[in-house]
């Protein structure tokens, strides 16, 4: 009898500490919830008319970085570019997903896959006439120590930088990082129309962030700064910017 009142008792305390956790983890997410629907508020139609190319990076064959534990890149990109697509279309803007599932853009027969594939991202973004592209990555280095997000950015174009530098700001404010926006030597910046800038997300070779990644929270978090970037940039510029480069590179408000 005596034992039984023991179990009892521990049994109770788990059931309580249960009820305990749960409620707490509900009251987290539900001031979570509210928080995002006032931010959410503040951006409703504050990017309307504008139309932005997402390119959730990788795909298909081409999972891109994979973590010790086997996340691939891929999966994040697509993750966080549905998000962004999600919270553009709630700040009024139209997104434009070049990748919506787990697929690149090249032929399944073509000579050379990748070349066919940054093609045609790079093609479509520009036939869409949109006013702004973000690719979207993930790092990895061969130690786990790196970590951080990190936007780069065609170093001839002014309003790249400022786009990427606007986009960095809010992505170290999500989690803080010495990296900073950087020019970088890609076919997506440098051949796209409109004002560009690659994210690279973090770095799935650190154990630590990598987890991160693999959460849906951080995720949407990861997209709500990239779309407070935008913002930012969008804000900063004036009503018309004139074209930058031959082929109609422009952004109108």
């Amino acid at each position: 009898m005596p034992v039984f009142v023991v179990l009892s008792k521990r049994r109770a305390v788990g059931f309580l500490f249960c009820i305990f956790a749960l409620g707490f983890i509900f009251g987290v997410r539900q001031e979570r919830t509210v928080a995002v629907e006032a931010e959410a508020g503040l951006w409703q139609d504050a990017l309307w008319g504008i139309e932005v190319v997402v390119d959730a990076g990788h795909g298909g064959p081409d999972p891109g970085a994979v973590s010790p534990s086997g996340m691939e890149e891929e999966d994040v990109t697509l993750a966080v570019a549905r998000a962004l697509a999600g919270l553009l279309e709630d700040a009024g803007a139209t997104p434009i997903l070049l990748r919506e599932g787990d697929y690149d853009l090249a032929d399944p027969d073509a000579a050379v896959r990748k070349v066919q594939d940054l093609s045609r991202r790079i093609a479509a973004a520009n036939e869409s006439g949109a006013d702004l592209y973000i690719s979207l990555h993930v790092n990895a280095f061969s130690t786990p120590g790196p970590s951080g997000a990190q936007t780069f950015y065609e170093p001839t174009r002014d309003s790249d930088r400022r786009l990427a530098e606007a986009i960095q700001a809010e992505l170290s404010r999500l989690r803080p990082t010495r990296r900073q926006a950087r020019p970088g030597d890609y076919r997506v910046l440098r051949e796209t129309r409109m004002p560009a800038a690659m994210v690279e997300l973090g770095f799935l070779s650190n154990p630590q962030e990598a987890e991160l990644l693999s959460r849906p929270v951080y995720q949407h978090d990861l997209a709500a700064a990239i779309l407070r970037g935008i913002l930012a940039y969008l804000s900063a510029e004036p009503p018309e910017v004139a074209a930058v480069t031959p082929g109609d590179r422009r952004m109108h408000l």
